[in-house]
């Protein structure tokens, strides 16, 4: 039980008899030595003898109040921020600077008309993409015991072929190699056959499974498979293009239904299954700066997670000044004010029930539709508006109190009413859709993933779909800088160039050989198809053939074009049957 406090008046008197009632005269008689008495004498020289007794500015009876008692913060954390929120106008004008936002950065020469494929490959660093994945891809093989060997130029042919199957959609992946008149597509079989880029796709490799770090290791990464292909990607998109003034955070899908610890499930979106995937993305073209994928919570971060994707993707524009417009998920008061420290503005909707948001808002049935309630704190704004339901705002640079109308339908009837909308509700409903304009770009032509793929695999396609649309954005943006009157190109149309640069004139089909007596070497079987050769394994695996039958048959038999376990026994000629 507490011990209860006291108090009671004491007078100037006998505060001042207290003070004076030992005069130090015994300090004299003290045993001191000469450097005592030297260290005395400096200290009473600073200090100085008067004792000098403020009076108060007036007299009262009161009682004095009793100290309040403040909360400690926990070690390691930092002291909370107090927000007072009050009815009033926030006080904290936003700055501006001179900066060419959203401007070009990629070399281009204005006096001739860009080339759609040069603005790709700068846009995305495609050449050194590709040299990468070549590296990587024969290694990963090498290390399997597999051979295999691919080059630049075949990796760019299989990548135009991928996305030529975006926008030129059939049932399924054999289908461009029918020889139906009415399902096939002379155009990607006569690049290579079916079996090479089926084993494309499977060496396809970005990372050397070496240097993975095991999973009890504190810095192991989940996506290690695919990280220096987003690490490329992250440092491209943003040294192609300034940072421009209005952008948006948000999350992006990636769809897959396979098995990864990284998958996840919302509810409520239109791509239930997937990969989640934090994106920075201009507000009005849908250009994406900068990415990050979420690999699962953290339990040793600083800050929570909407708060901690914020920073991140906003750390490279302190001090620029550009508006960030993002969501409930990752907005708050303490988020505004940080950002507001690093010149960096937010706007956005907010969770009511958010630490340090405000407990002084009116309640829903207290708001007629149209009205709003305005208060602030720190140079904080935090808006409450009515319309058919409630929407909370935070904003560290909208402080505006001016309303603008908007049309809305009046409930129960098709007849439409106009509304008072405050200002910051306006400007987030202009600029919250950056993310959302990527996706609808992107989905339209995205590359066919509907044949299983590794995890891996699905979220570099989905980056090069991206890629080929931050490089039309740049691409129209060059020619309307050289002629505003200019027709745009349609994402297609680009697509479909790009598409026709990497392919060119490779070709990967071999001649029929002419038939005739054909030497066998020492591990070689002798083939019925001309272009196919088997050969013999040390590891046996499952016939590729067979398993398309449900039949289980294992051999150490395999095909040196495809890369696939075949079977050739007297009994049973899988490997006829597969290529025929």
């Amino acid at each position: 039980m507490p011990l209860a406090e006291r108090f009671f008046e004491i007078t100037e008197d006998a505060i001042e008899q207290i003070l004076l009632a030992d005069n130090s005269d015994d300090e004299d008689n003290l045993p001191l030595d000469e450097e005592d008495r030297g260290f005395l004498d400096e200290d009473v020289e600073k200090v100085g003898k008067e004792i000098v007794i403020e009076r108060p500015v007036a007299a009262t009876n009161d009682l004095p109040e009793a100290p309040r008692k403040q909360r400690r913060a926990k070690a390691g954390q930092k002291e909370d921020i107090n927000f007072i929120w009050k009815p009033r106008k926030a006080n904290f004008q936003k700055n501006t600077i001179e900066y060419e936002y959203g401007n070009v950065n990629i070399d281009d020469d204005c006096s001739v008309e860009p080339n759609a494929y040069e603005v790709f490959e700068k846009t995305c660093g495609f050449n050194d993409l590709a040299a990468h994945i070549v590296e990587q891809s024969n290694l990963y093989m090498k290390q399997k015991g597999v051979p295999f060997q691919t080059d630049a130029q075949e990796i760019r042919a299989f990548l135009g072929m991928n996305l030529v199957m975006g926008y030129h959609v059939l049932p399924s992946l054999r289908d461009y190699w029918s020889t139906d008149p009415d399902l096939q597509v002379p155009y990607i079989a006569k690049v290579m056959p079916r079996q090479r880029f089926e084993a494309i796709r499977s060496a396809l490799h970005f990372s050397n499974n070496e240097e993975m770090l095991p999973k009890s290791h504190p810095d192991f990464d989940r996506a290690f498979k695919v990280r220096p292909v987003m690490d490329h990607f992250n440092r491209c998109f943003q040294n192609a293009r300034n940072p421009s003034q209005q952008q948006s955070v948000d999350e992006h899908m990636i769809r897959f239904k396979g098995q990864s610890i990284m998958k996840q499930y919302i509810k409520n979106k239109p791509i239930k299954w997937g990969f989640k995937m934090w994106c920075r993305c201009d507000s009005k073209t849908g250009y994406l700066y900068q990415f990050d994928l979420y690999t699962g919570k953290k339990t040793d971060t600083e800050h929570g997670l909407g708060e901690g994707v914020v920073l991140m993707l906003t750390k490279s524009l302190e001090h620029l000044c550009c508006e960030i417009y993002i969501d409930n998920f990752f907005n708050s008061p303490i988020l505004q004010l940080k950002t507001q420290q690093q010149e960096i503005y937010l706007c956005g909707t907010a969770r009511a029930d958010r630490k340090h948001m405000p407990k002084n808002l009116k309640q829903d049935k207290e708001l007629k539709r149209g009205e709003s309630q305005m208060l602030s704190a720190n140079g904080i704004t935090c808006v409450k508006w009515m319309d058919n339901r409630s929407v909370v705002m935070l904003s560290n640079f909208l402080h505006s109190t001016n309303s603008v109308s908007v049309s809305r339908r009046q409930q129960k009837s098709a007849e439409k009413i106009q509304i008072p909308c405050p200002e910051i509700i306006v400007a987030y409903n202009n600029f919250m859709g950056g993310v959302d304009l990527m996706d609808q770009k992107k989905i339209t032509y995205e590359v066919d993933r509907k044949s299983k793929i590794k995890y891996y695999l699905c979220i570099f396609f989905d980056l090069i779909d991206i890629a080929v649309n931050n490089a039309h954005c740049i691409f129209t943006q060059l020619n309307l800088n050289m002629n505003p009157q200019c027709k745009a190109m349609t994402p297609l149309q680009y697509r479909q160039l790009i598409a026709r640069f990497l392919i060119g004139n490779y070709t990967n089909r071999k001649r029929s050989l002419p038939a005739g007596p054909v030497r066998s070497s020492k591990n070689s079987i002798p083939s019925p198809m001309p272009e196919h050769k088997l050969a013999k394994m040390g590891k046996r695996k499952r016939c590729a053939q067979c398993a398309k039958d449900k039949i289980e048959n294992r051999t150490d038999n395999i095909c040196e074009i495809c890369q696939v376990h075949l079977c050739y026994t007297s009994s049973r000629n899988c490997f006829e049957k597969y290529h025929t």
